[in-house]
């Protein structure tokens, strides 16, 4: 997934998410379960439009995202911020989530009291065993008792609502083509976007981006949960507490990491090839 042209315009093209009440909503799921600290890790952090509200209510932040482009207009955003006088305690770092290195200026292994990964981050995780490991890893990054909240897209969006449809969007500074395909072998759904962006000469300049994404279905990811030591404690529609629809669009995951002294040497999955064959079953 690149950014490198579209990450100055990221945020006006996403100005019909409401970044702060996805930060409240996030911040009273944390309160509501009873985080055990305010040390959070945050995955796939983008232009930082959830790290920094959720920094101002007092969390201190490992924020990572795979591009320097988005990384620089989050850093770009918290310098005017603290320049205001606001005080935010953020980590920006640049790494690939599958890979993660997470450790403090001694070399100590970092651990989190709280994870989260927002819109679709793990729908771009195109290896199923690279998010198995994933979450593994989270876990061993967790303080007993800590919380991962993540979102996907849902199976039926990307099987139907994107599937392989085209969509338009006409605006006066840009404009674009949203062309998806959906793999019904590989469970892909592939989108290739066409922008055209309004110069200051008047002229348009043109930009293709691709995205994949792939469907993971909830049933499977609450197994991979319990299997890396997480227990669920609710999977929800997008900024509730209600049940999953058939047609709902996105999924929020909340669920608890275990206790040390909970966790039993047959929820860990070393032998992938048998762990993979008990999911076929």
């Amino acid at each position: 997934m690149a950014y490198e042209t579209l990450a100055s315009i990221y945020d006006a093209l996403m100005d019909d998410i409401n970044y702060e009440q996805w930060a409240s909503y996030i911040h009273a799921q944390l309160q509501k379960q009873a985080c055990p600290g305010n040390r959070l890790l945050d995955l796939g952090c983008g232009t930082g439009s959830i790290t920094l509200p959720l920094a101002r209510k007092g969390y201190t932040i490992t924020a990572v995202d795979l591009s320097a482009e988005m990384l620089a207009q989050a850093k770009a955003k918290t310098d005017a911020l603290c320049q205001a006088g606001e005080e935010l305690c953020i980590d920006w770092q640049q790494q690939d989530i599958t890979s993660l290195e997470l450790y403090d200026a001694e070399d100590n292994f970092l651990l989190f009291d709280s994870v989260i990964a927002t819109f679709d981050t793990f729908n771009y995780i195109l290896e199923p065993e690279a998010l198995q490991f994933l979450l593994q890893d989270l876990a061993d990054h967790m303080n007993d008792n800590g919380l991962l909240i993540f979102d996907i897209q849902t199976p039926y969006k990307l099987r139907k609502y994107l599937g392989d449809n085209i969509y338009t969007l006409h605006r006066d500074d840009v404009e674009y083509m949203w062309e998806n395909h959906f793999d019904e072998e590989e469970q892909l759904c592939q989108m290739d976007i066409t922008f055209f962006l309004r110069q200051e000469n008047g002229l348009y300049q043109k930009v293709t981006e691709s995205h994949t994404e792939r469907v993971y279905e909830p049933e499977l990811l609450e197994l991979w949960l319990n299997l890396s030591g997480f227990d669920v404690l609710g999977i929800y529609q997008e900024l509730s507490e209600l049940p999953l629809e058939p047609d709902s669009h996105r999924a929020v995951f909340v669920a608890r990491r275990r206790a040390m002294d909970d966790l039993s040497d047959d929820l860990q999955f070393d032998d992938l090839e048998t762990y993979n064959f008990e999911l076929e079953e």
